[in-house]
Protein backbone atom coordinates (compact mmCIF):
# COMPACT_ATOMS: atom_id res chain seq x y z
CA UNK A 1 0.00 0.00 0.00
CA UNK A 2 1.43 3.31 -1.23
CA UNK A 3 0.93 6.25 1.44
CA UNK A 4 -1.73 8.09 -0.55
CA UNK A 5 -3.90 4.50 -1.50
CA UNK A 6 -6.91 4.55 -0.10
CA UNK A 7 -7.13 1.51 2.34
CA UNK A 8 -9.10 -1.51 1.72
CA UNK A 9 -11.01 -2.93 4.71
CA UNK A 10 -12.98 -6.44 4.81
CA UNK A 11 -14.93 -5.91 7.72
CA UNK A 12 -16.61 -9.16 7.56
CA UNK A 13 -14.69 -12.40 8.33
CA UNK A 14 -14.81 -15.44 10.11
CA UNK A 15 -12.05 -17.22 11.99
CA UNK A 16 -11.63 -20.80 13.63
CA UNK A 17 -9.70 -23.84 14.14
CA UNK A 18 -11.25 -27.24 13.61
CA UNK A 19 -10.70 -29.20 17.07
CA UNK A 20 -10.49 -26.21 19.00
CA UNK A 21 -13.51 -24.05 18.14
CA UNK A 22 -16.71 -24.54 19.40
CA UNK A 23 -18.95 -24.49 16.34
CA UNK A 24 -21.96 -26.33 16.85
CA UNK A 25 -23.17 -25.34 13.72
CA UNK A 26 -20.24 -26.91 11.91
CA UNK A 27 -22.05 -30.69 11.27
CA UNK A 28 -22.30 -33.15 8.72
CA UNK A 29 -24.48 -31.23 6.54
CA UNK A 30 -21.58 -28.65 5.84
CA UNK A 31 -19.74 -29.06 2.55
CA UNK A 32 -16.23 -30.10 2.90
CA UNK A 33 -14.84 -26.26 2.00
CA UNK A 34 -15.50 -25.13 5.26
CA UNK A 35 -15.05 -28.00 7.50
CA UNK A 36 -10.92 -26.72 7.84
CA UNK A 37 -9.40 -24.67 9.95
CA UNK A 38 -9.35 -20.65 8.74
CA UNK A 39 -6.85 -18.34 10.58
CA UNK A 40 -5.95 -14.92 9.52
CA UNK A 41 -2.85 -16.78 7.70
CA UNK A 42 -4.73 -18.56 5.56
CA UNK A 43 -6.79 -15.30 4.18
CA UNK A 44 -3.92 -12.74 3.97
CA UNK A 45 -2.42 -13.90 0.55
CA UNK A 46 -5.67 -13.87 -0.76
CA UNK A 47 -5.79 -10.50 0.79
CA UNK A 48 -2.90 -9.21 -0.62
CA UNK A 49 -3.50 -10.85 -4.35
CA UNK A 50 -6.45 -8.14 -4.45
CA UNK A 51 -5.25 -5.31 -2.56
CA UNK A 52 -7.36 -5.58 1.16
CA UNK A 53 -5.68 -4.15 3.30
CA UNK A 54 -7.26 -4.93 6.59
CA UNK A 55 -9.65 -7.38 8.08
CA UNK A 56 -12.07 -7.15 10.78
CA UNK A 57 -13.28 -10.45 12.45
CA UNK A 58 -17.10 -11.02 12.71
CA UNK A 59 -17.79 -13.61 15.36
CA UNK A 60 -18.43 -17.46 14.60
CA UNK A 61 -19.37 -19.16 17.27
CA UNK A 62 -21.29 -17.93 20.62
CA UNK A 63 -19.36 -19.88 22.98
CA UNK A 64 -17.49 -17.23 25.53
CA UNK A 65 -14.40 -19.06 25.41
CA UNK A 66 -14.00 -18.26 21.57
CA UNK A 67 -14.60 -14.40 22.06
CA UNK A 68 -11.29 -13.40 23.97
CA UNK A 69 -9.99 -15.55 21.08
CA UNK A 70 -11.25 -13.25 18.54
CA UNK A 71 -9.25 -10.27 20.59
CA UNK A 72 -5.64 -12.28 20.40
CA UNK A 73 -5.66 -12.80 16.95
CA UNK A 74 -5.62 -8.52 17.16
CA UNK A 75 -2.41 -8.87 18.56
CA UNK A 76 -1.25 -11.51 16.69
CA UNK A 77 -1.90 -10.23 13.58
CA UNK A 78 -1.53 -6.39 12.83
CA UNK A 79 -3.60 -6.34 9.70
CA UNK A 80 -6.67 -7.84 11.73
CA UNK A 81 -8.02 -4.73 13.41
CA UNK A 82 -11.34 -5.35 15.35
CA UNK A 83 -13.50 -7.51 16.08
CA UNK A 84 -17.50 -8.03 16.61
CA UNK A 85 -18.00 -10.47 19.14
CA UNK A 86 -21.10 -12.57 20.56
CA UNK A 87 -23.16 -12.67 23.80
CA UNK A 88 -26.45 -13.53 25.06
CA UNK A 89 -28.24 -10.00 25.05
CA UNK A 90 -30.80 -11.25 27.38
CA UNK A 91 -28.30 -12.45 29.89
CA UNK A 92 -27.99 -11.27 33.04
CA UNK A 93 -24.34 -11.29 33.00
CA UNK A 94 -24.36 -9.24 29.55
CA UNK A 95 -22.89 -6.28 31.40
CA UNK A 96 -20.10 -7.72 33.24
CA UNK A 97 -19.18 -9.65 29.82
CA UNK A 98 -18.80 -6.69 28.11
CA UNK A 99 -16.67 -4.93 30.48
CA UNK A 100 -13.98 -7.82 30.24
CA UNK A 101 -14.37 -7.58 26.32
CA UNK A 102 -14.04 -3.79 26.29
CA UNK A 103 -10.48 -4.01 28.39
CA UNK A 104 -9.21 -4.94 24.53
CA UNK A 105 -8.91 -1.76 21.97
CA UNK A 106 -9.87 -4.11 19.68
CA UNK A 107 -13.74 -4.40 20.96
CA UNK A 108 -16.03 -3.12 18.80
CA UNK A 109 -19.53 -4.56 19.64
CA UNK A 110 -21.75 -7.38 19.02
CA UNK A 111 -23.62 -9.63 16.55
CA UNK A 112 -27.38 -10.03 17.27
CA UNK A 113 -28.34 -13.22 15.42
CA UNK A 114 -32.30 -12.99 14.77
CA UNK A 115 -31.69 -15.21 11.14
CA UNK A 116 -30.61 -18.27 13.57
CA UNK A 117 -33.91 -17.72 15.98
CA UNK A 118 -37.01 -20.07 15.33
CA UNK A 119 -38.87 -16.75 16.16
CA UNK A 120 -39.10 -14.48 13.33
CA UNK A 121 -40.25 -11.65 16.00
CA UNK A 122 -36.97 -12.39 18.26
CA UNK A 123 -36.36 -8.66 17.35
CA UNK A 124 -39.30 -7.53 19.00
CA UNK A 125 -38.48 -9.23 22.39
CA UNK A 126 -38.51 -6.91 25.43
CA UNK A 127 -35.23 -8.62 26.55
CA UNK A 128 -33.82 -8.57 23.27
CA UNK A 129 -34.06 -4.90 22.58
CA UNK A 130 -33.20 -3.76 26.04
CA UNK A 131 -29.87 -5.94 25.20
CA UNK A 132 -29.22 -3.74 22.26
CA UNK A 133 -29.86 -0.64 23.60
CA UNK A 134 -27.15 -1.52 26.57
CA UNK A 135 -24.62 -1.96 24.07
CA UNK A 136 -25.58 0.67 21.90
CA UNK A 137 -25.61 3.23 24.83
CA UNK A 138 -21.88 2.35 25.57
CA UNK A 139 -20.82 3.74 21.88
CA UNK A 140 -20.69 -0.21 20.38
CA UNK A 141 -21.81 -1.53 17.35
CA UNK A 142 -24.32 -4.10 16.96
CA UNK A 143 -24.86 -6.05 13.73
CA UNK A 144 -28.11 -7.22 12.75
CA UNK A 145 -27.83 -10.70 11.27
CA UNK A 146 -30.88 -10.68 9.56
CA UNK A 147 -33.04 -11.79 6.71
CA UNK A 148 -36.63 -10.44 4.94
CA UNK A 149 -38.89 -12.06 7.24
CA UNK A 150 -36.54 -9.96 9.90
CA UNK A 151 -36.72 -6.21 8.26
CA UNK A 152 -40.49 -5.25 9.72
CA UNK A 153 -38.57 -5.83 13.26
CA UNK A 154 -35.33 -3.31 12.43
CA UNK A 155 -36.96 0.08 12.13
CA UNK A 156 -38.38 -0.22 15.66
CA UNK A 157 -34.71 -1.29 16.77
CA UNK A 158 -33.36 2.17 14.90
CA UNK A 159 -35.60 4.33 16.33
CA UNK A 160 -34.84 3.03 20.20
CA UNK A 161 -31.47 3.85 19.05
CA UNK A 162 -31.43 6.88 17.32
CA UNK A 163 -27.77 8.24 17.05
CA UNK A 164 -26.32 4.70 18.01
CA UNK A 165 -24.15 2.39 15.37
CA UNK A 166 -26.64 -0.29 14.01
CA UNK A 167 -24.98 -2.00 10.62
CA UNK A 168 -27.68 -4.67 8.84
CA UNK A 169 -25.55 -7.80 7.86
CA UNK A 170 -25.24 -8.83 4.10
CA UNK A 171 -27.84 -6.61 2.84
CA UNK A 172 -30.18 -8.67 4.77
CA UNK A 173 -29.94 -11.73 2.42
CA UNK A 174 -31.42 -11.03 -0.68
CA UNK A 175 -33.68 -13.88 -1.58
CA UNK A 176 -31.94 -13.95 -4.98
CA UNK A 177 -32.86 -18.16 -5.64
CA UNK A 178 -36.63 -17.09 -5.23
CA UNK A 179 -36.64 -14.32 -8.19
CA UNK A 180 -38.87 -12.30 -6.15
CA UNK A 181 -36.59 -9.49 -4.46
CA UNK A 182 -40.47 -7.26 -3.88
CA UNK A 183 -40.59 -7.97 -0.01
CA UNK A 184 -37.07 -7.38 0.52
CA UNK A 185 -36.90 -4.47 -1.34
CA UNK A 186 -39.46 -3.10 0.45
CA UNK A 187 -37.82 -3.83 3.71
CA UNK A 188 -34.92 -2.20 3.06
CA UNK A 189 -35.71 0.55 1.37
CA UNK A 190 -37.86 1.36 4.89
CA UNK A 191 -34.52 1.87 7.04
CA UNK A 192 -33.71 4.10 4.64
CA UNK A 193 -34.62 7.10 6.73
CA UNK A 194 -32.21 6.19 10.02
CA UNK A 195 -29.51 7.88 9.08
CA UNK A 196 -27.24 6.15 11.58
CA UNK A 197 -27.66 2.51 9.91
CA UNK A 198 -25.38 1.26 8.00
CA UNK A 199 -25.74 -1.30 5.24
CA UNK A 200 -22.91 -4.01 4.49
CA UNK A 201 -22.35 -5.23 0.98
CA UNK A 202 -21.67 -8.50 1.70
CA UNK A 203 -21.96 -12.54 2.06
CA UNK A 204 -24.00 -12.02 -1.36
CA UNK A 205 -23.09 -14.56 -3.39
CA UNK A 206 -23.85 -17.63 -1.53
CA UNK A 207 -27.29 -16.21 -1.24
CA UNK A 208 -27.42 -17.19 -5.10
CA UNK A 209 -25.77 -20.53 -5.35
CA UNK A 210 -27.02 -21.20 -8.77
CA UNK A 211 -25.68 -17.94 -10.65
CA UNK A 212 -22.61 -16.74 -8.25
CA UNK A 213 -22.46 -13.15 -10.26
CA UNK A 214 -22.05 -10.21 -10.82
CA UNK A 215 -25.19 -9.56 -12.64
CA UNK A 216 -27.31 -11.84 -10.45
CA UNK A 217 -26.96 -9.54 -7.61
CA UNK A 218 -26.98 -6.02 -9.25
CA UNK A 219 -30.78 -5.66 -9.02
CA UNK A 220 -30.16 -5.75 -5.07
CA UNK A 221 -27.07 -3.75 -4.93
CA UNK A 222 -28.45 -0.91 -7.36
CA UNK A 223 -31.82 -1.07 -4.39
CA UNK A 224 -28.99 0.16 -2.01
CA UNK A 225 -27.04 2.50 -3.70
CA UNK A 226 -30.09 4.07 -4.99
CA UNK A 227 -31.91 4.25 -1.22
CA UNK A 228 -28.61 4.73 0.80
CA UNK A 229 -25.64 7.37 1.16
CA UNK A 230 -22.66 6.05 -0.26
CA UNK A 231 -21.42 6.73 3.24
CA UNK A 232 -23.61 3.95 5.05
CA UNK A 233 -22.78 1.63 2.99
CA UNK A 234 -19.98 -1.08 4.09
CA UNK A 235 -18.32 -3.39 2.21
CA UNK A 236 -16.63 -7.66 3.74
CA UNK A 237 -16.31 -10.48 1.83
CA UNK A 238 -17.85 -13.24 4.89
CA UNK A 239 -14.81 -14.85 4.13
CA UNK A 240 -14.39 -18.16 4.24
CA UNK A 241 -18.30 -18.80 4.42
CA UNK A 242 -18.16 -17.01 1.22
CA UNK A 243 -16.03 -20.09 -0.30
CA UNK A 244 -18.71 -21.68 -0.79
CA UNK A 245 -19.96 -19.66 -4.07
CA UNK A 246 -16.59 -18.40 -5.59
CA UNK A 247 -12.69 -17.86 -4.35
CA UNK A 248 -11.99 -14.86 -2.35
CA UNK A 249 -10.72 -13.05 -5.14
CA UNK A 250 -13.65 -13.83 -7.77
CA UNK A 251 -15.75 -12.79 -4.86
CA UNK A 252 -13.60 -9.10 -4.52
CA UNK A 253 -14.12 -8.89 -8.30
CA UNK A 254 -17.20 -9.63 -8.60
CA UNK A 255 -19.19 -8.05 -5.61
CA UNK A 256 -17.25 -4.81 -6.40
CA UNK A 257 -17.82 -4.88 -10.14
CA UNK A 258 -21.21 -4.35 -9.17
CA UNK A 259 -20.09 -1.07 -7.96
CA UNK A 260 -19.34 -0.25 -10.76
CA UNK A 261 -21.36 3.11 -10.90
CA UNK A 262 -19.50 5.06 -8.51
CA UNK A 263 -16.91 7.70 -8.72
CA UNK A 264 -13.45 6.73 -7.76
CA UNK A 265 -13.89 8.47 -3.80
CA UNK A 266 -17.34 6.77 -3.43
CA UNK A 267 -15.86 3.31 -4.19
CA UNK A 268 -13.02 4.37 -1.38
CA UNK A 269 -15.39 4.53 1.20
CA UNK A 270 -17.65 1.98 0.43
CA UNK A 271 -14.39 -0.54 -0.03
CA UNK A 272 -12.49 0.94 3.24
CA UNK A 273 -13.56 4.53 4.50
CA UNK A 274 -16.55 3.83 5.52
CA UNK A 275 -15.53 1.34 7.60
CA UNK A 276 -12.71 2.87 9.19
CA UNK A 277 -14.89 5.87 10.19
CA UNK A 278 -17.53 3.45 11.93
CA UNK A 279 -15.60 0.86 13.63
CA UNK A 280 -13.32 3.61 14.52
CA UNK A 281 -9.93 1.28 12.83
CA UNK A 282 -6.50 2.65 13.56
Amino acid sequence: MTPDAPIVVDAHNHYWVIGQSHLPWMDDTMPDTLRQTYTPSTLKPHMDAVGVHRSVIVEASTAWAEQPWYLDLCDEYDFVVGVIANLDLTASDLEAKLDQLATSPWFKGLRAGAENMPDTAWLARDDVRRGIRTVVSRGYIVELLVKTPHLPHVPAIARENDGGKLIVDHMAKPPFESGDLSAWREGMIALAPYEHLRVKVSGLLTECPSAPTTATIQPAVDTVLDAFDIDRLIWGSDWPVALMAAPYEDTFQRVTAALGALSPNERAAVLGGNAVDFYQLS
